[in-house]
């Protein structure tokens, strides 16, 4: 794999969502419990579930789009 595809970059901002459980799947999860309309699932790449990036642009999508964001390990 080129070094290039595992450096990346880092997005300004701190995660702003919380870890816990989905069963017995560790999973970041940002967004309204209430809101039972849209949920999206946000799978992680290389650089996996803990990458600020990841946890960033799925607080981005709660906000803008009013979503339950999950982020599985």
């Amino acid at each position: 794999m080129s070094q290039c595809c595992i450096s990346g970059f880092a997005w300004d901002g701190k995660p702003q969502g919380k870890e816990d459980k989905l069963g017995d799947i560790d999973v970041y999860i940002i967004g309204s419990p209430e809101n039972k309309d849209i949920a999206i699932m946000i799978i992680a790449d290389i650089l996996g579930w803990e990458s600020p990036n990841v946890r960033i642009l799925a607080d981005h999508f709660a906000k803008d789009i009013g979503a339950t964001v999950f982020v599985p390990d």
